[in-house]
């Protein structure tokens, strides 16, 4: 079968799968939650802690998926000086020094089969942070293989955190005034470059209560992989509905 007549089939049944669904009353399900903030005035804007925005101290907790309304199960536990924070497939060792400072010491990811370490420690968070403040850092990015150990790739990393201002965020629990963080998150190995943007939505004395993201992998110049996603906490149990 040629290409085009491929084509032109799939697109019968494709008409036909939506006038059937128009027939029967079927629609597509609409996403469960729509996450909207927009911006309040300087005077609602406050500094926040490095424990605020990294939400130190939270239990473990349910983030939901605003596209899907999937539960995303959070772990937090303390190990050691080391903290730990599983999302996903991703495992991240942080360290916190005496003045309130965090810094990412190495990322596991579970399903690329790789560890990435930084030396020095990555900066994640000031002691605090004030409204337009930005902090800086920059450290190499050492890439191995997780069971063998065996090195992959490395290059220099670099990393932005900006206090944003203050915000009013729709959250399931409702109206809510919470500070926004900037992320920017650049590496450059030896062949890829990988770009993570996030704005994280503080909810100061709580922690983040919502997070949009989004991913650029290059290699050698050309687009690899490219994703974005919207989560919101589920603080009081109302944002689960599946």
């Amino acid at each position: 079968m040629s290409a085009l007549a491929s084509g032109s089939s799939w697109a019968i049944v494709a008409a036909s799968l939506a006038l059937a669904a128009t027939l029967t009353g079927c629609t597509p399900p609409k996403a469960p939650y729509a996450f909207r903030a927009s911006a309040l005035e300087a005077d609602h804007a406050v500094a926040l802690t490095g424990d605020e925005i990294m939400g130190r101290g939270r239990p473990p907790e349910q983030w939901v998926d605003v596209a899907s309304g999937r539960a995303l199960a959070e772990r937090f536990p303390e190990v050691g000086a080391m903290e730990v924070d599983g999302i996903g497939d991703e495992i991240k060792r942080y360290s916190r020094d005496e003045q309130g400072r965090w810094f990412l010491e190495s990322v596991d990811a579970v399903g690329d089969r790789s560890r990435s370490e930084f030396s020095p420690a990555l900066g994640m968070a000031p002691a605090r942070l004030a409204p337009g403040e930005i902090m800086t850092a920059e450290a190499q990015m050492r890439v191995t293989y997780l069971k063998s150990g065996e090195a992959r790739t490395q290059g220099p990393s670099r990393r932005t955190v900006e206090h944003g201002g203050a915000m009013l965020a729709e959250l399931p629990t409702g109206p809510t005034v919470v500070q926004l963080v900037k992320v920017r998150f650049e590496s450059t190995m030896t062949s890829a470059q990988a770009i993570h943007v996030s704005e994280l939505y503080v909810l100061p004395g709580v922690g983040p209560v919502a997070e949009r993201t989004s991913d650029l992998v290059r290699v050698f110049g050309l687009r690899l992989r490219e994703s974005s996603h919207e989560v919101v906490r589920d603080l009081q149990g109302t944002a689960l509905r599946r």
